[in-house]
Formats: C-alpha cells, sequence, structure tokens
C-alpha cells in the first residue's frame, strides 16, 4: 500500500519530501518525468516543467561527502535542479530522486530506462548507520548502471 505525505502545522503537503511511495508506484512516477509528463497517454505535468525540473542549477565538487561531486563509489558529477538530482556512472549520465534511507528512482534518458530501489527509510535518523545503508543502495545502482550497453544516438534500441 502507498503511504501518506506529510504534511506541515497549515495543513499543506511537504513540496521538500516526505512522500512515501511503493516500488511501484515510484517507478510511476519516474515515468511520468521519463515521458515528459505523459501517462498512460494524458499529460498529467507541463513538459515544460519536466525539462526545467530536471536542469542542473547547481554542480558540486568532487570532496566525497554526500551530496557533494560524488556519492559512494559509481555516482560523478553531481547536478542538482527542482528536488531532482543529476549524476554520471561511467559514461552513462541520468537523473534521480533520492530520499533518505537509500530511496532512489533513477531515469535512464538514453536507455529508455527508470530504475527503482526502495529501503528503510530510517525515519529521523541522520547518522552513520542511515548513511551507510543509503550509500549501499548508490553504490548497487550505480554498479547497474556502470554494466549497462550505451545507445548510440540513432543506434535501434
Amino acid at each position: 500500500e502507498s503511504g501518506g505525505w506529510g504534511r506541515d502545522r497549515d495543513g499543506h503537503n511537504n513540496g521538500c519530501g516526505d512522500l512515501h511511495l511503493t516500488a511501484r508506484d515510484a517507478a510511476k512516477f519516474g515515468l511520468i518525468y521519463l515521458n515528459e509528463g505523459i501517462y498512460e497517454g494524458k499529460q498529467v505535468l507541463p513538459a515544460e516543467w519536466i525539462v526545467e525540473s530536471l536542469q542542473d542549477y547547481s554542480k558540486h565538487t568532487d570532496s566525497g561527502a554526500p551530496r557533494s561531486g560524488r556519492i559512494g563509489r559509481y555516482f560523478r558529477n553531481i547536478g542538482y535542479g527542482y528536488q531532482w538530482w543529476s549524476a554520471s556512472v561511467g559514461e552513462h549520465r541520468f537523473d534521480y530522486a533520492a530520499g533518505h534511507g537509500g530511496q532512489l528512482i533513477v531515469l535512464l534518458h538514453d536507455l529508455d530506462m527508470v530504475i527503482v530501489v526502495t529501503s528503510d527509510p530510517f525515519y529521523l535518523l541522520h547518522n552513520d548507520e542511515a548513511w551507510k545503508y543509503e550509500q549501499s543502495n548508490f553504490n548497487l545502482v550505480g554498479k547497474f548502471i556502470e554494466s549497462l550497453p550505451l545507445v548510440e544516438k540513432g543506434e535501434p534500441d
């Protein structure tokens, strides 16, 4: 079952997170972004918003700290847009949404692929143990992405 979406004290949904999704619902959310706002043939989000939200508005250096220029062994060249991060693994450049404890929705545009990983969200825990599990998921996804072939423009999928 899908969980709730946290609200602030005025009753508004938290725009920065606290959205509890099943892996299947997270994949559907990723597909909306991968398909420029279209879900089941309907435009549910403006395509312009999708493009704007996936832009890199800030980039970070390679210091190795959480949310810096790299995460774990694989994610490099981290950028940030509107609640979406971007990164590179090998020759693949992609966008991803990340939640506390290792929740990930990864958009591999060149392969028309959404990758979803869920795990214990470690509610209210912001310590080394929570980060260890979160980093494990980044490494799992990074290793998988590294194993994927590149698709050249104009080449059949």
